[in-house]
């Protein structure tokens, strides 16, 4: 696989520049809250698993492949397990405080759907079908954590913790659908059907409709992220020492655990470099909506998820460095 600190550099930044538009709309209050809200449902419900659903099109199946994908799914479960027994044991929280049930969710959970997913579309390319592949594998397993222990971790209420949102949201239906229909079909649409045919000219034309859809999701993703930088306050960077604390774990250190994990295993360098970068993300949207939806500390969530999303753009080339050094 030939990435360089150069090529990983320039997509960071090139994704980052993409939140200028959303940022500058947000500060001029040219977007109402109720469209910002809309930009959010787009990608949520409609893009990303349009994304979902035609990565699976772009690759037939092979054992291969489907053997990789339990094992990214395995792996992901280990890096995410291993990240929330630290954070437990090392934050304890005996005092139930808000900011710090917050930073263990920060610190675990990355922004792997609205960062990392554009992230690896605009690295690899034309090439990013496998990939993206492994990447819906991961989201899939970081939905059903984030609404599962993730809730705890936020909440400390496991009465909070909701099976129908942990399983029945738009990015994991997708996925399901995705890959029913590999292993069902074993090979892309457009292939069933002879040349020319009606049935070939038709699942063209819906697949083409798809990918329009499919390719939104790196700009209106990052537009969206700028949209919610936008509302941060800048001054509590300089003061919440915390956020320097999740910017660690989260950047540093969860890198750390996924290089340290995946570097020597067995496994193609597409699984390896596909875990590292997507569980290397700064922290996660997520962290607000929870914050916000579970009545915890939404202002210090807001300021963890920009300073780590500003450091990242240091931090990913860099680690990156040090896992190419490995493998």
């Amino acid at each position: 696989m030939n990435l360089s600190f150069i090529d990983v550099l320039i997509t960071v930044v090139f994704l980052l520049i993409l939140m200028v538009p959303g940022y500058i709309l947000v500060k001029c209050k040219m977007l109402s809250d109720s469209v910002q809200g809309g930009f959010s449902t787009m990608v949520l419900y409609v893009c990303q698993p349009a994304l979902m659903l035609m990565a699976f099109q772009k690759k037939p199946y092979s054992p291969d492949l489907a053997i990789d994908m339990l094992i990214v799914a395995g792996l992901s479960l280990l890096i995410h397990g291993a990240m929330i027994a630290f954070m437990m044991l090392a934050f304890r929280n005996k005092d139930k405080s808000a900011k710090i049930n917050c930073l263990r969710f920060a610190s675990v959970f990355g922004n792997c759907g609205y960062m990392g997913l554009p992230f690896l579309q605009s690295l690899f390319g034309d090439n990013a079908a496998e990939v993206l592949i492994f990447g819906g594998v991961v989201i899939v397993i970081f939905n059903i954590l984030t609404w599962s222990v993730g809730v705890f971790m936020m909440t400390g209420d496991k009465k909070q913790i909701n099976i129908k949102n942990m399983l029945l949201n738009p990015t994991v239906i997708s996925l399901l659908i995705a890959v029913l229909m590999f292993f069902t079909i074993q090979k892309p649409l457009v292939d069933v059907f002879s040349p020319n045919s009606f049935g070939d000219k038709v699942f063209t034309g819906l697949t083409k409709s798809i990918n329009f859809l499919a390719d939104m999701v790196t700009p209106l993703a990052m537009t969206v992220l700028g949209m919610r930088i936008a509302k941060v306050n800048f001054k509590q960077l300089f003061t919440d020492k915390w956020a320097y604390v999740n910017a660690f774990n989260k950047l540093f250190l969860m890198g750390m655990m996924t290089i340290l994990i995946v570097a020597w295993l067995p496994v193609s360098a597409v699984v390896k470099y596909t875990l590292f970068f997507l569980l290397s993300m700064p922290s996660a949207n997520n962290t607000v909506l929870f914050a916000v939806n579970f009545g915890g500390d939404s202002e210090s969530a807001s300021v963890y998820v920009l300073l780590s999303t500003v450091l990242s753009i240091a931090t990913i080339p860099l680690m990156f460095l040090i896992m190419s050094g490995i493998v």
